[in-house]
């Protein structure tokens, strides 16, 4: 099987019955309202069926079906990589507690990288199925970064996919006007710094300092 290959660093017993289709896309139940009361509390609106919209498009995947079987929620790693990844029953904890209903539905959680980031499939497009990494304090779909088609592909990669999500928000290189301005407050700092320690004459220092005050002026217009 596909993970065979992987270390597993939690192992739980395999999932013994695999639900009907519609598990993951049904609204919650009376048994799961009173198993995770703080769902209720902190989205009192996902307890309105008629309101609430959960795409059928989720679903229990092949390989996410095997892991399960295999070992109902656990753990793998691989160097920097974790996946704590959740049980079925766990899948629709996290979906609902973490208010994915509400902001990225499409999205469903499977682990956690064990730093407030989710391992989540992206049922947008039910014929090209990816597997993205978000923040839980930012669930938004812009804010996702694709990391893989897979699970395989996903946990053959050995690096902390906070890495993966810091490329999503790289500051882009610094042009050579935004390198100049810095370049310009800091030699008015050093400017400054060598008034106040008389190491040049004032004549000399309001020379300077208007000319560089000049040169940003033209850069900023």
């Amino acid at each position: 099987m596909w993970y065979n290959k992987f270390t597993f660093f939690d192992k739980q017993d395999g999932l013994a019955e695999v639900p009907k289709d519609a598990y993951l896309s049904q609204y919650l139940t009376e048994e799961e309202i009173k198993l995770y009361p703080d769902i209720k509390k902190l989205y009192p609106e996902f307890l309105d069926n008629d309101k609430l919209n959960i795409p059928l498009e989720l679903t229990l995947t092949i390989e996410l079906r095997e892991l399960l079987e295999y070992s109902n929620g656990g753990g793998i790693i691989n160097g920097n990589r974790e996946f704590g990844y959740f049980s079925l029953r766990d899948i629709r904890y996290y979906y609902f507690a973490y208010g994915f209903p509400k902001w990225t539905p499409y999205f469903l959680p499977i682990a956690f990288n064990g730093g407030g980031k989710f391992y989540a499939y992206d049922f947008r497009d039910i014929t090209d199925i990816k597997i993205v990494a978000v923040g839980a304090g930012d669930l938004e779909y812009e804010s996702s970064v694709v990391i893989g088609r897979t699970l395989e592909e996903v946990l053959s990669k050995t690096i902390n996919i906070e890495d993966e999500l810091a490329i999503l928000y790289q500051r882009p290189e610094a042009t050579e006007k935004e390198i100049r301005i810095a370049e310009i407050y800091e030699e008015l700092k050093n400017l400054n710094n060598d008034k106040d320690k008389r190491k040049i004459d004032l004549k000399s220092y309001m020379l300077t300092k208007r000319k560089l005050e000049s040169e940003i002026k033209k850069l900023n217009t």
